[in-house]
C-alpha cells in the first residue's frame, strides 16, 4: 500500500474512532445505554486492533535491526 492511501486511511480509521466515542458519551447521557454498550465495544476492537497490529511492526522493525547490526558484511 502506498503512502499516500495508507495516510487518508489513517485519517478515516482516526475520524471514525472520534465519531465513536462522541456517540457513545452522547447515547449514555441521553439514556440509550445499550446502544452506547455496543458503539464502546466497536471503539475498543477498533483499538485493540490497531494496537496488536502496531505491537507487531515495532517488533518486526526491533528484530530487523538487531539482525542487521549482527551482520558483519
Amino acid at each position: 500500500m502506498d503512502e499516500k492511501k495508507k495516510g487518508k486511511l489513517q485519517i478515516l480509521v482516526i475520524i471514525l474512532m472520534i465519531l465513536l466515542l462522541v456517540a457513545t458519551f452522547v447515547l449514555f447521557f441521553i439514556g440509550k445505554y445499550m446502544l452506547a454498550f455496543i458503539l464502546f465495544g466497536i471503539f475498543m476492537l477498533i483499538l485493540n486492533f490497531i494496537s496488536s497490529w502496531k505491537n507487531l511492526d515495532n517488533a518486526d522493525y526491533v528484530y530487523r535491526k538487531i539482525h542487521k547490526s549482527n551482520q558483519k558484511w
